[in-house]
């Protein structure tokens, strides 16, 4: 069995490399004369082509074989270094134990996805975390010779699993392997019709039926054929691909196809095919790509290395669900957008140049390029070519009138068929447009001047003059319902200007000339009757009424007027947006516009054009190519019929938990601990585009939905403990998918500390409503005591004050006593000193009148004298009073002196009474000289310095 397989590796590298010899000698033409010919331009495109190479999916470049778990909707793929796994926007490899090399990949329906190497097969299923886990089958073969053989194929089959090497075939069913003896070497095992047929290298072309081998009628004519692929054909017949072509096998005899695809296949080595869901044929070559025939093996379209794919050698092909084509490469991965209505020409080789605009006339397709036109007809399949005399910058193609004109570098010219005549050399033909006020005139915007044509009568145009005054680049123009003309000059902005009838004066003329009409990236349309211009502050339209352009609210928020780059107008109510960020959307009034699923990065800066050509298609212009856009209505349906996008994974960041979902979660719960609270979440869709935009909303965390965006990831960090929604949609179906998400609060904020914390923040607040009422009642105790003390000090202040006034009152008595007891003194010392004057005066009367005379009566008046003048008594008298007055003052003298005698008490009562020495003399009866003396000696006894006042000293005791 070993040399069977080397037969058969040999007789498979032969025939592998007398392809390759035969495609050297022939050369790597291109067979574009053999493709479809039809009346449509779509048919000049081919479909978008998505290329994903290894730095991509992570992997070896060589991809072996393709499937699509109908679970899911992932797609998995045969690869040099593993099975991979596409679910829509993440790629994701899975390695064999050994590291061996995956061959071949199926999956079965139920989950499971069954892979082949070299001595190993099994299957892949999901554990209870979401995550492929391998489960080897090898134990279950007791064969030693199947440590060197290859799983090249896998096929699912009533209700087990065959495995194919191209020595041996496998059965996997209810646990057991069954090993099938082969009739002699095998080259693939294929299932058509719910029935197995395989290829017996020298045998010819068998069925196998209950484990057994059973040559087909006329089988053994295929003997010497290497069948690659078996498919279904008209009815029960058979479609035998071999690398010498197609042949049919309808049950009793077997014939070629088709001749002419044949040979092709001869050439570039057929290697493998699939019948598609509309029963057309698409197979993949060795040396020169992929070919798309009809159902009698007619090509219709051949798509290679320079249309797009990444390498010619195909080595797998499959059909999603959603009727896409995954090819799988020698050298990386390719998807064929066969789903999408776009279609694109794509000039990889340089040829035409960068596309500024196109248009159609008479079965004719025009390209205009920095190159100069090209054209070719649109039912042919030749070539585009140039057409002479149009060499350089084209900037405008326009069908007016049945007439195509080119706006130039050089000048405008005429384009009939292949020859173009130049009709005016005036520089820089930006647009050209007829004016609906007077259909007979043409006015053209150039480099330098605004330029009129006017029709012949035999329908030709001819240039007839330019607008004086009035000079510049006029890149737009466009013309209102009044007749107006708008023209945009980007170095000094835009005019509204009124031209007399011969359209040579201008009656007027309206100038908006600030620095928000002088941007590069302005654009001047007229749409639904209004004059619009896109700013970076959003849609204007220009008001009548007040002669100014001012954001238009109704297109804002249809179009989503603030993300606007520029309009592009196909009809009355339909047009196409372009956004800054380079997507596109077509919208017709009164309906949500529709993305239409272009890539952003192949337009031509600031000189971005969609365009409808004359034949009704409408075109997008791009730096390589054109992309073909189809009708309104199928943009509508395939926007319905779209994926939803699913949440594909949550997990933790810098953390290995992980919720990994294959399928779309539906009312799923996850919850996390507090220091969880950073997270990580994978989204994808399974409705593959190049323009599919995520928008999402955390419920509870953010306020509203994000922006669309190209992003399958979002990370939320240090989110707050609480319960989250998280809302996930796309720009291709706005069906939700939803999960929610619990972050718990950490230990000591959870429901159980929460009780903990509410008890003792009630006793706490027993507490301390305890110590505040004790606070409250001590203070109510301390303010009682306050107020009885402050009752008892106002009782102590009254009762003093009452004293205060009682001692004020006897001061004032004895202050009156002391007036009255000095009024006495005085009164006793002037009575006394009367006494005295008058005694003195009797005296010396009698001196003078003698001695005998009146001696009895003298003896009288004396005595009188003497008995009134002030004694001991008088004195006595004196004293009480002054004692009664100045009790204190004599006690207290008394214990600070008590050495001082009753004569020196005396003296310091008449000095307290502020008496002068005079008359204390008078009243101690002495002279001035004794009273001197006795204050000096009542000095030294007080010990007293003599530079103190001694009668201001009584007055302070």
């Amino acid at each position: 069995m070993i040399g069977a397989t080397l037969e058969l590796t040999n007789l498979f590298c032969r025939k592998t490399l007398l392809a390759f010899f035969t495609f050297l000698l022939t050369g790597s033409t291109l067979i574009w004369s053999q493709t479809f010919v039809g009346n449509s331009i779509s048919n000049i495109g081919t479909p978008e082509i998505i290329n994903f190479n290894k730095q991509q999916y992570g992997a070896h470049y060589q991809n072996w074989d393709a499937t699509q778990d109908p679970l899911t909707g992932f797609m998995y793929f045969a690869n040099s270094k593993g099975m991979l796994e596409y679910d829509g926007s993440n790629w994701k490899t899975f390695e064999l134990p050994r590291k061996q090399i995956v061959r071949s990949v199926a999956a079965d329906g139920s989950g499971k996805i069954y892979t082949g190497g070299m001595a190993s097969f099994g299957y892949w299923e999901a554990n209870e975390h979401g995550v492929l886990a391998y489960h080897s089958l090898t134990h279950l073969i007791h064969d030693k010779e199947f440590s060197r053989e290859e799983i090249w194929h896998i096929i699912p089959y009533q209700e087990g699993v065959l495995f194919q090497s191209f020595a041996f075939l496998y059965f996997y069913k209810n646990g057991k392997v069954t090993k099938l003896k082969n009739p002699g070497t095998i080259l693939f095992v294929h299932e058509v019709h719910h029935r197995l047929f395989v290829d017996v290298i020298n045998k010819g072309l068998f069925e196998i039926v209950n484990n057994q081998f059973k040559l087909l009628p006329d089988g053994e004519k295929l003997s010497h054929e290497a069948i690659d692929v078996i498919l279904p054909f008209e009815g029960n017949s058979l479609l035998v691909c071999t690398n010498n072509g197609l042949f049919v096998h309808n049950g009793t005899s077997v014939k070629p196809l088709n001749t002419q695809t044949n040979e092709f296949f001869q050439l570039y080595r057929l290697n493998r095919a699939i019948k598609l869901h509309n029963g057309q044929y698409l197979f993949g070559t060795l040396l020169n790509g992929i070919v798309l025939t009809d159902a009698n093996g007619k090509i219709l379209r051949h798509i290679n290395q320079r249309q797009g794919l990444q390498n010619n050698t195909v080595l797998s092909l499959y059909e999603d669900k959603v009727h896409n084509v995954w090819v799988g490469l020698d050298k990386g991965i390719d998807l064929l957008m066969l789903s999408s209505p776009l279609s694109y020409f794509r000039d990889l080789d340089g040829y035409l140049g960068t596309v500024y605009d196109i248009e159609s006339l008479n079965g004719w397709l025009y390209v205009g390029t920095n190159q100069g036109v090209y054209c070719k007809p649109i039912n042919s399949s030749t070539p585009f070519k140039l057409v002479p005399k149009t060499q350089g910058q084209v900037w405008d193609l326009a069908v007016i009138d049945q007439q195509l004109f080119c706006g130039h570098n050089n000048g405008t010219l005429l384009i009939e068929k292949n020859q173009a005549r130049l009709i005016s050399d005036i520089t820089g033909g930006w647009t050209i447009k007829k004016l609906k006020s007077n259909p007979n005139w043409l006015v053209q915007g150039t480099y330098t001047r605004l330029c009129f044509y006017k029709k012949q009568a035999n329908g030709s145009w001819i240039f007839d003059h330019t607008l004086e005054n009035l000079g510049g680049s006029f890149t737009q123009v466009e013309e209102d319902n009044n007749g107006y003309l708008w023209v945009y000059r980007p170095s000094t902005g835009i005019n509204r200007i009124k031209l007399d009838p011969s359209f040579k004066k201008i009656i007027s003329n309206q100038s908006f000339e600030g620095e928000e009409f002088r941007n590069s990236t302005i654009n001047l349309r007229s749409f639904q009757n209004k004059i619009l211009i896109t700013s970076p502050k959003g849609i204007k339209s220009y008001q009548n009424d007040t002669r100014q352009f001012q954001l238009d609210e109704d297109l804002q928020k249809w179009l989503f007027g603030e993300v606007i780059h520029k309009i592009f107008p196909i009809s009355a109510n339909e047009l196409y947006v372009l956004r800054k960020d380079g997507s596109l959307s077509y919208a017709k009034v009164g309906q949500k516009p529709i993305d239409v699923p272009i890539p952003n990065n192949r337009w031509v800066d600031i000189y971005e054009n969609v365009v409808k050509i004359n034949s009704g298609e409408v075109l997008v212009c791009t730096e390589d190519g054109f992309v073909i856009l189809p009708p309104s209505q199928i943009l509508d349906k395939q926007a319905s019929d779209n994926i939803k996008p699913f949440i594909r994974s949550v997990s933790v960041v810098d953390d290995s938990t992980a919720y990994l979902y294959r399928f779309p979660p539906q009312n799923q719960e996850i919850t996390l601990d507090y220091n969880e609270n950073s997270l990580s979440i994978i989204f994808s869709t399974t409705s593959i585009s190049p323009k599919t935009k995520y928008s999402y909303w955390l419920e509870n965390g953010m306020k509203s939905w994000s922006p669309y965006q190209l992003i399958s990831m979002k990370e939320f960090s240090n989110l707050q403990p609480g319960s989250y929604i998280f809302h996930l949609k796309s720009n291709q179906n706005a069906e939700e998918n939803t999960i929610s998400i619990t972050i718990l609060p950490p230990w000591y904020w959870n429901a159980w500390s929460k009780g903990l914390y509410t008890a003792i923040f009630i006793g706490i607040n027993l507490l301390f409503y305890r110590y505040q009422d004790r606070k409250f009642r001590l203070k109510q105790l301390k303010e009682r005591r306050k107020l009885e003390r402050r009752l008892r000090r106002q009782a102590e202040l009254s009762e003093q004050e009452i004293i205060r006034l009682r001692n004020e009152q006897l001061e004032q008595d004895v202050i009156r006593k002391s007036e009255e007891l000095a009024n006495s003194t005085m009164t006793l010392i002037k009575k006394n000193e009367l006494l005295l004057e008058i005694k003195q005066e009797v005296d010396n009367l009698k001196k003078e009148s003698g001695r005998n005379v009146g001696n009895q009566a003298y003896r009288q008046i004396m005595n009188l004298i003497d008995s009134n003048i002030s004694s001991e008594q008088d004195w006595q008298v004196f004293e009480s009073n002054f004692n009664k007055v100045h009790e204190e003052f004599l006690k207290k003298l008394i214990e600070l002196y008590p050495n001082l005698t009753p004569s020196d008490l005396k003296l310091a009562a008449y000095l307290r009474m502020n008496l002068s020495s005079k008359e204390i003399a008078q009243l101690f009866n002495i002279t001035n000289r004794s009273v001197e003396l006795k204050r000096y000696r009542l000095r030294k006894k007080m010990e007293l310095d003599t530079e103190i006042n001694l009668g201001e000293f009584m007055m302070k005791i």
